[in-house]
C-alpha cells in the first residue's frame, strides 16, 4: 500500500516536470515545441487510473516493437486516439533495447510466413538466414542482395501480418497483465482495509 502511494507521488512529480518543460518548448517555437499538440496537456491523457495506464501500457508496448522511427510518438498518437496515460505509453515505448530490430525483424517476419504457410500459402522465398544478413548489412550500407530471388510482394504479405500481429499480441498482453496486477493491488488494499475495520470495532 505504501508502495503504490510512493509510486502514485511520484508519477504526480514527473508529471509535473515534463509539463513544465514541454510548455516551456511551446512557449520558444522550437521544432519540438510546434510539432507539440496542446491536446497533449488535457488532464485526461495524464490520468492514474487503471484503464487509462493499461491502455498507455498497452500502446506503448505495441509501438516498441513496431519497425517505424519514433515509436514513442506512435504511442503518443495511439493514446490521443484511445485516451489512455501518455507518460506509461512513452514509457514503455523506451524499452526495446538498442539493436533489438536485428532480432525483431525477423521474427516477426518468421511469424507471418508461419501463419501463411498453415493457412496454404506459398511462401516468398525468403529466410532467417537472409533477413539477418538484410538488418546487419541495413546498419552500415544500404543493401537488399540477400534477398535476390524473393517475391517482394508475398514477403511483404508475411512480414506485414507478423508485425501487426506481434504488436497486438504484445500490446494486449501489456494491458491485461498491467489492468489484472491494478486490480489485484486494489483487492488486497480493500481487504486490509477491511481487515482494519474489523479489527478496530473487535
Amino acid at each position: 500500500m505504501f508502495a503504490c502511494s510512493c509510486m502514485e507521488r511520484r508519477y504526480r512529480t514527473l508529471r509535473f516536470k515534463v509539463k513544465k518543460y514541454l510548455k516551456s518548448e511551446k512557449r520558444k517555437n522550437t521544432w519540438m515545441g510546434r510539432c507539440l499538440s496542446s491536446e497533449i496537456f488535457d488532464e485526461r491523457y495524464w490520468l492514474w487510473r487503471k484503464h487509462s495506464v493499461a491502455v498507455g501500457a498497452g500502446w506503448g508496448a505495441a509501438s516498441a516493437i513496431a519497425p517505424v522511427p519514433m515509436q514513442s510518438f506512435w504511442g503518443i498518437a495511439a493514446c490521443l486516439w484511445k485516451k489512455g496515460n501518455i507518460p506509461v505509453a512513452v514509457f514503455m515505448a523506451w524499452l526495446s533495447p538498442p539493436g533489438f530490430i536485428v532480432v525483431a525483424v525477423p521474427l516477426q517476419w518468421w511469424l507471418g510466413w508461419w501463419i501463411l504457410r498453415v493457412l496454404g500459402f506459398d511462401g516468398s522465398g525468403a529466410s532467417i538466414s537472409m533477413l539477418k544478413e538484410v538488418v546487419t548489412g541495413i546498419a552500415d550500407n544500404f543493401f537488399l542482395a540477400p534477398l535476390d530471388g524473393v517475391n517482394y510482394w508475398m514477403f511483404g504479405v508475411e512480414f506485414s501480418l507478423g508485425v501487426i500481429l506481434s504488436c497486438s499480441l504484445l500490446g494486449v498482453l501489456c494491458y491485461g497483465l498491467t489492468y489484472g496486477i491494478w486490480s489485484l493491488v486494489d483487492w488486497w488494499k480493500s481487504r486490509l482495509h477491511a481487515d482494519d475495520v474489523s479489527g478496530k470495532e473487535n
